[in-house]
């Protein structure tokens, strides 16, 4: 045989070995993603700050000592100023102002992984992300508008926007 050869053979195995290594990891950051939160006794009994519910603001945004809480709670119209960081769920649609050229951003869920689509008159943009990456800074840009999700340690999905 060729060294050629045997050198080909050698660098696809490295290559084998390397896809399959991040191809676990992946799997095994998803696996952890998708376990089941705590259940709201069993936690109740860990901690005794747990007994007594932070109260609900009557605007909709979250506590902001709470840490975590997007600063603009599930209220998705403080993000027609394109700066916002707001809980997301799926199915719905982000508002923004028309001088951003985009119509909204519809926001899919699929567990960790977050797909955004914005349509405006010269552009779309569909992209997907997994949010449970934390440190990833995982991100997506139209328009000048920046998407960065992230997902909570109880599975809800926060989505910050930014604009340049």
């Amino acid at each position: 045989m060729s060294t050629r050869f045997l050198g080909l053979i050698a660098t696809t195995a490295v290559a084998a070995l390397a896809v399959s290594g991040c191809a676990a990891q992946t799997r095994a950051r998803l696996s952890a993603a998708e376990a089941p939160a705590p259940s709201p006794s069993s936690s109740a009994a860990a901690s005794p700050d747990a007994a007594s519910p932070a109260p609900a603001s009557p605007s909709g945004k979250a506590p902001k000592d709470k840490k975590g809480a997007p600063k603009d709670g599930t209220d998705l119209e403080a993000c027609r100023d394109a700066d916002c960081e707001v809980e997301v769920a799926d199915g719905q649609t982000i508002p923004l102002d028309p001088k951003y050229g985009l119509d909204g951003i519809d926001v899919r869920t699929e567990g960790p992984r977050v797909i955004f689509t914005a349509q405006g008159h010269d552009s779309k943009m569909v992209t997907s992300m997994d949010a449970s990456w934390t440190g990833s800074s995982s991100s997506s840009t139209i328009n000048g508008l920046t998407f960065r999700p992230h997902m909570t340690k109880d599975g809800k999905v926060i989505v910050k926007i930014t604009h340049t």
